[in-house]
């Protein structure tokens, strides 16, 4: 597979498992695109997601990685496993928030309320397979 097929199917992967948010879909996969690049040899995709401002997520058995559109290119931030100290969830009404308590301070990231709960699950199944 290629960049592109990788980016296209995590892409597909996020919005069949209504993992999005307002981000269309040629820059959602230019972002994913701009992540497969930052991906380490023999590093792996465990969930790929959209917050709902429009910043694409890879999380891998390493880092979760956060891609955001710019006006003039990409911005990335990364924080590895051992930085994330817990990992939880809040719902009210149409939004979600995940939680990430990290050593650096709480990031918190805007998600579909309904799949609030499966995202910070699936993180934190990813972070106890890190350890």
């Amino acid at each position: 597979m290629d960049i592109n097929e990788i980016a296209k199917d995590t892409y597909y992967f996020s919005i069949n498992n209504k993992l999005s948010g307002f981000i269309t879909e040629r820059n959602a996969i230019k972002c994913f695109e701009q992540l497969v690049t930052k991906l380490e040899p023999g590093e792996s995709i465990h969930l790929p997601f959209i917050d709902k401002p429009g910043s694409c997520y890879y999380a891998t058995q390493h880092r979760i990685i956060k891609c955001s559109k710019k006006l003039f290119g990409f911005k990335f931030k990364e924080w590895k496993w051992d930085q994330i100290k817990t990992i939880n969830y809040l719902k009210r009404g149409f939004t979600g928030t995940l939680i990430l308590n990290t050593v650096n301070g709480e990031i918190k990231i805007q998600v579909c309320s309904y799949r609030a709960k499966f995202i910070c699950n699936r993180l934190n199944e990813t972070k106890e397979l890190a350890k």
